[in-house]
């Protein structure tokens, strides 16, 4: 659900759902129902200057969040974020950091259908940036270590409560990690691999018991004594 206010009936309405327009409004946007903007542009209030977005069809830039239809020549997926598209523009302008990085990973994370949630989780992370002072990089990391490592289910209704509690033992676990590389980093790892070594077992030698043979001539002297 993604509510806004109506400008021309102040009505209130979801923008997934009703057909609406995009109103500039610095580097937000303000919105209307298609039906009211039309009517103000037949009654001549308005120029009709502005396009009637379909949500059944459309969708929003993930970089500058305006109204965009797949498929136009300008618009492209976004290669990290399957599902969502964006100016191509905007995503060759758009510099990758570590914010950026940590929103897209909330958006898989929670399965994150519309951006209107993003400003909250946003204020959450800035919180947590001059409160605690977290960096985004290791709230990320904090986030990963606990469930993608420790392989927590992911609790939606909980929100980003979590990260104040699991950073310091998230970045306890990466700097043991990290220190466990240092260590190691100067080792040659064939110095650690058993060496193979022959072992040339004989075969056996087979026993053989010796009988006693009598011969002929034994015989003949056995008889002469008799």
């Amino acid at each position: 659900m993604a509510t806004v206010t109506c400008q021309y009936c102040k009505k209130k309405f979801d923008r997934n759902k009703e057909p609406y327009i995009q109103i500039p409004h610095g580097t937000q946007f303000r919105y209307a129902h298609g039906s009211c903007y039309l009517e103000a542009v037949n009654g001549g209030k308005e120029k009709g200057n502005y396009t009637i977005w379909d949500p059944k069809t459309s969708t929003t830039c993930f970089w500058c969040h305006q109204a965009i239809y797949p498929g136009q020549a300008d618009i492209i997926e976004m290669p990290q974020l399957k599902g969502r598209y964006v100016h191509k523009k905007c995503n060759e302008q758009h510099p990758a950091d570590d914010k950026e990085e940590l929103i897209v990973y909330l958006i898989k994370l929670y399965d994150l259908k519309d951006d209107y949630v993003l400003p909250k989780f946003s204020l959450q992370l800035s919180d947590f940036e001059k409160q605690y002072n977290f960096t985004y990089s290791g709230m990320l990391k904090s986030l990963k270590y606990w469930y993608e490592i420790k392989k927590n289910p992911v609790n939606k209704n909980y929100g980003l409560g979590i990260i104040p509690h699991i950073y310091k033992q998230a970045h306890d676990y990466y700097y043991a990690l990290w220190m466990a590389q240092q260590q190691n980093k100067e080792k040659n790892i064939n110095d650690y691999i058993p060496k193979d070594i022959e072992i040339i077992i004989p075969p056996p030698k087979r026993q053989i018991t010796k009988r006693k043979l009598f011969t002929f001539l034994d015989e003949e002297e056995l008889n002469g004594n008799e």
